[in-house]
């Protein structure tokens, strides 16, 4: 049984969270909430990303990956205090708290009113344009190896197909806009793939990530979260409730 809640029609983007260091004035607590950007370097061996992606202005309305549980739990608290200071348009004795979902809360919200592995509804990555319909790593025969001398099957990556959005996301590069593709029944934006999503309940996170083949980008899917990665983002929801 899921409780009423909202949920962020994306994910949490690079420009939002940058907001939320700049209010940090305790220095330990801004090491602690800081960015990994190493993590491109030491997961991915990307040095460019490493550089620009959580710098640059060409990626403000990219989602923030590489950051800690911790970290994420911290902005949705100083989220939570700044729209108790706002006025929204509540009762007195209401306010609204921000938080990670449990994983139920993920689903239910990726699922809407639809039946299907995917947010869109469906079984297909993608629409009847041939367009697809996320950001995930596009694994094809074309990528599939036979070793012959262990007898075994290996994905190998070919320019275009690994790691490469397609041609639906104009501005992607590895990571995609917080709003691409089309959003789901309940109007959120990149429930599969592109970020996975932390979860509230376990050091788990959701969704599938930009490099998750199709199966794993699931309304189900689940991925290990242990540490700050390059895959993995978060998106809150909020409850409005009453004031103890």
């Amino acid at each position: 049984m899921v409780s009423a809640f909202y949920m962020s029609k994306t994910e949490v983007s690079n420009n939002e969270y940058t907001e939320f260091l700049q209010s940090v004035d305790d220095e330990d607590r801004a090491e602690a909430y800081a960015i990994k950007a190493q993590e491109w370097t030491e997961k991915m061996s990307s040095i460019p990303m490493a550089k620009y992606y959580h710098t640059h202005e060409a990626y403000q309305n990219y989602p923030v990956v590489n950051v800690t549980r911790e970290a994420a739990l911290a902005y949705c608290d100083w989220l939570t205090k700044k729209y108790a200071s706002m006025d929204i348009g509540l009762p007195d004795d209401m306010k609204v708290v921000f938080s990670l979902p449990r994983r139920a809360e993920w689903v239910h919200a990726a699922n809407g009113d639809l039946s299907g592995p995917y947010a869109w509804g469906g079984p297909n990555l993608r629409n009847a344009r041939g367009q697809f319909l996320a950001n995930f790593n596009r694994v094809g025969p074309e990528n599939i190896h036979l070793n012959k001398e262990t007898g075994e099957y290996e994905v190998i990556a070919l320019p275009g197909f690994m790691g490469t959005p397609g041609n639906m996301n104009e501005n992607a590069d590895i990571l995609a806009p917080v709003a691409s593709y089309a959003a789901n029944g309940n109007g959120l934006l990149n429930m599969n793939g592109n970020a996975a999503e932390m979860l509230a309940d376990s050091d788990q996170a959701s969704g599938g990530s930009w490099r998750s083949p199709g199966y794993d980008i699931r309304n189900e899917s689940l991925m290990p979260f242990n540490e700050a990665s390059p895959e993995v983002g978060f998106r809150p929801i909020a409850v409005f409730t009453k004031k103890k």
